[in-house]
């Protein structure tokens, strides 16, 4: 049986996408997560407009992106909620979320 792992590191505008490397590790992701699986990518979009404290940020999408690629996850794909309330597409565009999804694929 896995055990739940949580970890926190600090970090600092200039480190922060490959700390997220280092974060993965410490998290223990490849004992928890199977290469050979299928990884969904769910950001949180609570309102499509950019609100830092609601939303998935930029650089902590790209960083995770970044951290499974190098860990070896290839098969990534990318899941959205669409509600009354949140549009995904433009949630994506106007949250700078849209390029790092165009290049996981």
């Amino acid at each position: 049986m896995i055990h739940p792992r949580v970890a926190v590191i600090k970090t600092h505008p200039t480190t922060v996408l490959s700390d997220y490397e280092k974060l993965l590790k410490l998290a223990g992701v490849e004992q928890a997560l199977p290469k050979s699986s299928q990884t969904i990518l769910k950001d949180n979009i609570s309102w499509h407009f950019p609100y830092l404290s609601a939303n998935t940020t930029p650089w902590q999408l790209e960083g995770t992106v970044k951290a499974l690629r190098n860990s070896g996850y290839s098969d990534l794909v990318s899941v959205h909620n669409n509600t009354v309330v949140t549009d995904p597409y433009r949630g994506e565009k106007l949250n700078k979320l849209d390029p790092i999804y165009k290049n996981t694929g």
